[in-house]
């Protein structure tokens, strides 16, 4: 013992037994593992819901000689919407389709947007009065066309 009663050295207490430590540390690792077969699970899932979903948009893609209604379109994007809503925006006596408020926005402010290049004839289509189909890539995007005409002779060249 030191001067003034104190005593030196380690305080007693109870040391951890080796099954204690390996429990624990097999304990942590089932833990940690079983977390990471969770997340990879759950990304898998996500990636092939995203995959049935995909499918299922392509699927409901009109034939390539079918024109399109302006409603079903986001003229900002040049995107088939589908069955998804489109909110109408009317300037003047056109009406002009996007596919959420920020599509609204730019298709206000930017003159630039409502109109596209017609791919017969290389002029360019007001949007609103533009006859519509889809790419021939079927990947959802769109085309704009000046007349029935134009559409024609491009399905004619497709062919």
């Amino acid at each position: 013992m030191k001067a003034g009663g104190k005593k030196t050295g380690k305080k007693p207490g109870k040391k951890k037994s080796n099954f204690e430590e390996w429990f624990i540390n097999i304990l942590a690792i089932v833990l940690l593992g079983g977390t990471i077969v969770v997340i990879v699970f759950m990304t898998t899932q996500s990636a092939i819901n995203d995959d049935k979903a995909k499918e299922a948009y392509l699927a409901s893609l009109p034939p390539q000689q079918d024109t399109i209604a302006h409603s079903k379109i986001c003229m900002v994007d040049d995107f088939y919407q589908g069955n998804y809503p489109t909110l109408p925006l009317k300037l003047s006596t056109k009406t002009y389709y996007g596919c959420d408020p920020k599509a609204i926005r730019e298709l206000t402010a930017k003159n630039e947007v409502r109109s596209a290049t017609d791919p017969v004839t290389g002029r360019k289509v007001d949007k609103a009065a533009a006859v519509i189909a889809l790419h021939p890539k079927r990947d959802g995007k769109v085309l704009y066309f000046e007349s029935h005409d134009t559409f024609a002779q491009y399905l004619q060249k497709l062919n």
